[in-house]
């Protein structure tokens, strides 16, 4: 999209635009940084309120699915894999750190000990920081064709129950 067309979308002059942001980097970057603030200011209100784990996935795919709906268009996720690099590379850095210290912090304290078998914590975090950063990113999920809904879907069912079935008794 050129600055004209971001213009007329807008309603206002170019001039105008201008006046805001020195070039489109410039306003793409902006509107980066207001996304990945309003993602954070909503994850914290969400990990706020207590929730059991199984609840705590629930809201929090509940929320994913709803950032799907406004940024889940492969197109545009692909063009800013490929004009914007750095961008990125920024939200990718966002994204591990809000899963490492909000979500799995959250995920592991105390309160929800009862639901949570005994493993040693630092192992399943990196076990699903990795899971997350190899699956859960927009990249693989455009490189494989796959829907952004199912995949955060499968992931959460992979981390509730693994991938063995259940054995009849």
């Amino acid at each position: 999209m050129t600055m004209d067309e971001l213009s007329a979308e807008a309603g206002i002059s170019k001039r105008t635009l201008y006046r805001y942001y020195r070039s489109k980097d410039e306003l793409v970057e902006a509107a980066i940084d207001v996304f990945l603030a309003d993602i954070s200011e909503k994850i914290n209100e969400l990990t706020a309120v207590h929730y059991n784990p199984d609840e705590m996935f629930i809201q929090i795919f509940k929320y994913v699915n709803h950032l799907r709906l406004n940024i889940g268009n492969p197109l545009v996720l692909d063009d800013l894999r490929q004009h914007y690099p750095h961008l990125w590379k920024k939200i990718a850095a966002f994204r591990k750190e809000i899963i490492k210290n909000v979500f799995m912090a959250k995920l592991f304290h105390e309160e929800n000990k009862a639901y949570l078998r005994d493993l040693d914590y630092r192992v399943v975090i990196t076990a699903m920081l990795a899971a997350i950063d190899a699956v859960g990113n927009p990249e693989f999920i455009l490189s494989n064709g796959l829907t952004f809904e199912e995949t955060v879907k499968q992931l959460i069912e992979f981390f509730k129950h693994g991938f063995l079935k259940e054995k009849n008794k």
